[in-house]
């Protein structure tokens, strides 16, 4: 009995990514710490070698952004130069021995730029959708990742 109650209160591995101000995508996630030495056991990393990458990237074209490698304990991250032209999808996962990326989970698609979408339905956007305006004026900021050397988005 007791183990049927354990497993209801573990909260499931998720990466969540929203937008908390204009050029700034926060992000967290929750992995156990169980899958990710099942992992890097698959592709013969020793635990203390298990390197988590976390990834901004286009959407839908996959175009990888930013790549950030984790600390241990790193349960959140803030992305900024984030432009409201575009959409997002952050992934999160372990860079192999071949210095692959290797995803184990994928967020939440960050939907700024409609045109770039497949029409969706209309019943299915909320009522307050026709309210929402993204105008924003942007200024490169120290930390963005366009001060970072990693070229233009």
């Amino acid at each position: 009995m007791e183990n049927g109650n354990q497993d209801k209160t573990k909260i499931e591995d998720h990466l969540f990514a929203t937008i908390i101000m204009p050029g700034k995508l926060y992000v967290y996630w929750q992995l156990q710490d169980e899958k990710l030495r099942f992992i890097g056991k698959y592709f013969y990393i020793p635990e203390e070698q298990l390197m988590m990458r976390l990834r901004l990237c286009e959407f839908p074209s996959g175009r990888v952004i930013h790549e950030v490698s984790l600390r241990k304990g790193v349960s959140s991250w803030l992305f900024k130069g984030i432009r409201a032209t575009s959409n997002y999808q952050v992934e999160i996962g372990i860079e192999t021995k071949t210095d692959k990326f290797f995803p184990m989970l994928r967020s939440n698609v960050i939907n700024q730029n409609t045109n770039m979408l497949e029409p969706v339905d209309k019943q299915y956007l909320p009522a307050w959708s026709g309210n929402v305006s993204t105008y924003t004026y942007y200024e490169n900021l120290e930390g963005s990742i366009f001060n970072e050397g990693l070229g233009k988005l």
